[in-house]
C-alpha cells in the first residue's frame, strides 16, 4: 500500500469513527459509550493527521 493509499484509508476510518460517535450521540447513548467512541474518533483523526504530515514531508 502506498503512503497516499494509507492516508486515504486513515481519512476514511477517521470519518467513519466520527460518524459513529455522532450517531451514538443522536441516539442518546450511554456516556461511557460516547466516551469510548469519542476516543476512537480522536485516535483515528490523529492517525490521519500523522500520515498526512508524513506525506507533506515527502
Amino acid at each position: 500500500m502506498t503512503l497516499e493509499q494509507s492516508i486515504d484509508l486513515a481519512e476514511l476510518q477517521a470519518d467513519m469513527a466520527f460518524e459513529d460517535y455522532l450517531a451514538a450521540f443522536d441516539e442518546d447513548a450511554h456516556p461511557e459509550t460516547l466516551d469510548s467512541l469519542e476516543t476512537e474518533a480522536l485516535i483515528a483523526r490523529n492517525r490521519y493527521d500523522d500520515l498526512r504530515n508524513q506525506g507533506l514531508g515527502h
